[in-house]
């Protein structure tokens, strides 16, 4: 969920960025008085923002299943969402003569769409690099590890390895580490209590966990001891955590992951 902060921030980047966009007129726009060229910005980058805001999320979870570039991945669904996005905004505006609507006026609607599309979502993620990385958020499922003491396997095994990383997670949240799934600058800790957000470099916050389990991905890490299984789909593996959840496994990892036998019958050696 959105916070109040976070909302305040990207309506403020956007009340800027239509400001910007009424006094440069873009789009053969300039030649439209100053009071009416506003409004039609305003509309236009306050209904983009309602249209587009979701693709954020839309491009985290397609970099989670193909292994690209998060970033990437937006761009991807920035360019598919300005589909549907320019094609009802030009409709809606020929109204009745919708019939007069010509393959160029598509283009052209497309065109401005894309670009008050990534004008929007670059406000997301200037208003969330400024946000506080607390953002918390419910694991899917609180099941336990399966180990008759997870408590004490954070304290013995993971405590001592990983003290300053538990130490930046929400005191409700310093359970047992299932897994770390990086987020551009940010690292989210899953822990079978739920998940925060930490602001490390994968790497770092990895090599901090070394020992304990193994960079599987690009963006994921994961504890030996919360495998619980692995599913193959064709030529692509997953690993099924003890939580419920699915980690991508890349395809260069899969020979270091069979030796350790993460990808067999059996579960992990502990």
């Amino acid at each position: 969920m959105i916070t109040g902060r976070r909302l305040v921030a990207e309506l403020a980047i956007l009340g800027g960025l239509i400001l910007v966009l009424a006094a440069l007129g873009p789009f053969g726009s300039y030649a439209t008085p100053l009071g009416p060229r506003l409004l039609h910005w305003a509309l236009y980058l306050v209904t983009g923002y309602a249209f587009f805001r979701p693709v954020i999320a839309a491009g985290s979870a397609l970099a989670r299943q193909t292994g690209m570039s998060r970033l990437v991945a937006i761009a991807v669904a920035c360019v598919f969402g300005a589909f549907p996005t320019s094609i009802i905004f030009v409709f809606a505006a020929a109204g009745p003569a919708w019939r007069s609507v010509t393959a160029s006026d598509l283009a052209g609607a497309y065109l401005q769409t894309l670009v008050v599309g990534a004008t929007v979502t670059i406000v997301q993620l200037l208003a969330g690099r400024g946000a506080v990385p607390a953002d918390t958020a419910p694991a899917p499922s609180a099941t336990p590890l399966p180990d008759p003491q997870p408590t004490a396997t954070v304290d013995a095994a993971q405590g001592e390895a990983a003290p300053a990383l538990l130490d930046q997670l929400p005191p409700h949240l310093r359970g047992p580490i299932l897994c770390l799934e990086n987020e551009d600058h940010y690292v989210r800790v899953h822990t079978a209590l739920g998940s925060a957000l930490v602001l490390i470099r994968m790497r770092d916050a990895v090599g901090q966990l070394e020992g304990h389990g193994a960079r599987v991905h690009r963006s994921w890490w994961v504890a030996r001891r919360a495998v619980a299984g692995a599913v193959r789909q064709d030529r692509n593996w997953k690993l099924r955590l003890v939580d419920g959840r699915e980690v991508p496994v890349a395809r260069a990892s899969v020979p270091d992951l069979r030796a350790l036998g993460w990808l067999g019958d059996e579960p992990p050696a502990a």
